[in-house]
């Protein structure tokens, strides 16, 4: 099949490698600053408190934030107002952040419950009621949670207005099909040829034809740079399913497709077919 449910939202984060290294180097830099302050405050405090546990405590809280950073990701990209509304995306992140606190809880305390054997230590909470530590670490953790969902909407928007569109001839696209409550993906180098049809475009493959809502000038634009072009007023051709054309006495032509259908171009748009043919 050529077009597949995807249940994925549209929208993603991408972000290059150096900016996840900045990240780590970031939250490293947090965990360092933390927990030579504590125990520089210790030491104020004619406090014997070793480095050790101080520097264990931030630097398991900061891994975990990292570890968790892509799942959170995901979860809010799926956050879609355009497609759940906003109060369904309101309650999402509620429950994203809640979940998002206590995974962090759970991972950094079982972090140290292994870690501080090691240095001759064991790691407890010091008679802290359970829900104590769970509510002194969620007001931190919500805070960590709006700031990383918003930090990562801010930074997508600066890569997709600063960085060229990742596209072309060679490179496969696809194209977003609604179908009511469906959305299909739909390989454009499948796509035999494609006509206005009203308020849509139909987009003719080998063994069916799909309707999408948009304009063909829209689609032109949009696939100029993957082998379509215009053969009529009302008609784009992918070139690479051009097995022939054939000219009239009038110049008008007829263009015949890799599954033998023939569709017919008009003269004026004849010399736009050759030059991408060539190509």
């Amino acid at each position: 099949m050529t077009a597949e449910t995807v249940e994925q939202p549209e929208r993603t984060f991408r972000f290059p490698r150096w900016l996840w290294l900045c990240y780590a180097l970031m939250l490293a830099a947090i965990a360092a600053v933390g927990a030579t302050s504590f125990w520089m405050e210790a030491g104020r405090e004619a406090s014997s408190t070793p480095l050790w546990p101080l520097a264990i405590d931030e630097a398991t809280s900061v891994a975990t934030v990292f570890a968790l950073t892509p799942l959170l990701l995901r979860w809010a990209v799926r956050l879609d107002p355009r497609r759940i509304g906003w109060g369904l995306v309101l309650l999402g992140h509620a429950a994203g952040a809640i979940g998002f606190s206590l995974l962090h809880i759970a991972g950094m305390m079982l972090a140290r419950f292994a870690l501080y054997p090691l240095f001759g230590g064991a790691y407890h909470l010091d008679g802290e009621p359970f829900l104590t530590r769970l509510l002194y670490e969620g007001r931190k953790d919500s805070l960590t949670y709006v700031g990383l969902v918003v930090g990562a909407w801010l930074l997508k928007i600066v890569f997709d207005r600063t960085s060229p569109p990742v596209s072309s001839p060679e490179t496969p696209s696809r194209l977003e099909i609604r179908d009511g409550a469906k959305r299909y993906w739909l390989a454009t180098n499948d796509i035999l040829w494609a006509e206005a049809a009203g308020n849509y475009v139909e987009l003719h493959l080998t063994d069916r034809s799909l309707l999408r809502r948009q304009t063909l000038t829209a689609l032109e634009k949009e696939l100029a740079d993957r082998y379509f072009v215009r053969i009529h007023r009302s008609r784009l051709v992918n070139v690479k399913h051009v097995t022939a054309t054939e000219t009239n006495d009038s110049g008008d032509f007829t263009v015949t497709l890799t599954d033998g259908r023939q569709i017919s171009g008009g003269r004026r748009w004849r010399s736009g077919l050759d030059v991408l043919a060539k190509s």
